[in-house]
């Protein structure tokens, strides 16, 4: 949880022979219901801008929110969706 009540998707990682297959949208759409019984309205992710989960999040509608820059580390992309 970020912030004691918005839901956050640590880490959701696949090995290369299973990305692309629709599992990820499938376990985070999972994910996502089971947020909506707990009656949240949003969730939150982030991504390193580094990596290219920012383009598999915004693909199932998650939208830029924020960045968090640590030293010597790439820019951390914070991602948001409304799901009620």
């Amino acid at each position: 949880m970020f912030w004691d009540n918005i839901p956050f998707l640590n880490m959701l990682y696949f090995v290369e022979d299973y990305r692309g297959k629709g599992f990820g949208s499938q376990l985070v759409n999972f994910w996502e219901k089971e947020m909506l019984k707990n009656k949240c309205k949003m969730v939150l992710t982030s991504t390193q801008s580094s990596e290219q989960a920012q383009f598999f999040y915004r693909k199932i509608g998650y939208m830029d929110c924020g960045s968090l820059l640590l030293p010597d580390e790439p820019l951390e992309i914070i991602l948001l969706k409304y799901i009620a």
